[in-house]
């Protein structure tokens, strides 16, 4: 088997958790750059988060023939020189309940008016108001991939209309509608809550404008788990301020982490988390099954039988 490097600031969970499924397996593990460095002469499968992982990381292993992301996105890899040939595969399919959770949590607390909750107990005061329910809202996914499946199983139970928007498919379990991408303002305009899960591409950039979010209206709720570019920040900061939508929740933006003078840390319409959303207390046996996967199919059929491939 190939040199394998894994290296993220929890390597040796993820090491433990896929020689656990295969121990057969040798693998070499760093979390540091400088680490990852030293090992890397002899590597030719970096498993890696991303972070930390620069030109100069790369430019350390002239053997290097794939890439094996610890996150559904590699856009972030992508920014680096790779060297040419080098496949790049995603853990897309790892990250399914822990965003789920979080895209359900939004959906509860922004309508509910959690952070006025809270505030009125730091204040000791009894104020209480309508509460508004799941039932018979509808829920638009942007972005139709595992993630999207597995939102979709777990808002079922709620009583929610489920539509999608997507280039890519035509029909999904539990969908009652998927709109096109150039129908976006319009599966906004039909919608309580806009969850964006779609991955950052030129045509997905820059795409949840001020047309969107006025379609969305001041009843409903955005949800931001994918890429932050996708959504124009600007906009989104005239829309919470002026009450063009009633809410967001935003785990994703532009320029990470939120720089401390962005004005949407100080959105009252606004929860804001630190890129949490993939987060789990068990992302590396999530994970291991899927990596694990893909070095069988590595070991037999090379670049081409690789799942989740990227490049």
């Amino acid at each position: 088997m190939a040199q394998i490097l894994l290296f993220a600031p929890n390597a040796e969970d993820f090491a433990r958790e896929i020689k656990a499924l295969n121990p057969e397996l040798e693998i070499a593990t760093a979390r540091k750059g400088d680490e990852a460095k030293a090992l890397g002469a002899d590597t030719e499968i970096l498993i890696t988060m991303g972070a930390g992982l620069t030109d100069e990381v790369l430019a350390a292993m002239p053997r290097l023939k794939w890439i094996q992301a610890l996150s559904a996105g590699t856009d972030h890899i992508q920014k680096l020189t790779l060297p040419e040939g080098v496949a790049l595969t995603s853990l897309a399919g790892a990250h399914g309940p822990q965003m789920s959770e979080y895209a359900i949590l939004m959906m509860l607390t922004l309508p509910r008016r959690f952070r006025e909750t809270l505030a009125h107990q730091k204040d000791h005061a009894w104020t209480r108001w309508p509460v508004p329910i799941l039932t018979g809202k509808t829920l638009c996914i942007f972005g139709l991939g595992a993630i999207a499946e597995a939102l979709v199983d777990r808002a079922q139970p709620f009583g929610m209309n489920i539509t999608g928007v997507s280039d890519g498919r035509t029909e999904m379990a539990g969908l009652s509608r998927i709109y096109r991408y150039d129908e976006l303002e319009q599966a906004a305009a039909d919608a309580d809550f806009l969850c964006i899960l779609a991955p950052l591409t030129e045509k997905s950039r820059g795409s949840v404008d001020a047309k969107v979010l006025k379609a969305l209206g001041p009843d409903g709720y955005l949800i931001s788990l994918g890429r932050g570019p996708v959504i124009d920040e600007d906009a989104l900061a005239d829309a919470l301020r002026d009450g063009i939508i009633g809410g967001a929740g935003l785990d994703v933006f532009a320029k990470e982490p939120l720089p401390a003078d962005n004005p949407l840390w100080d959105m009252e319409r606004a929860i804001i988390t630190p890129h949490i959303g993939g987060f789990s207390d068990s992302y590396a046996i999530q994970g291991a099954p899927i990596i694990t996967g893909n070095l069988a199919a590595w070991k037999t059929g090379g670049a081409d039988a690789l799942k989740n491939r990227v490049l």
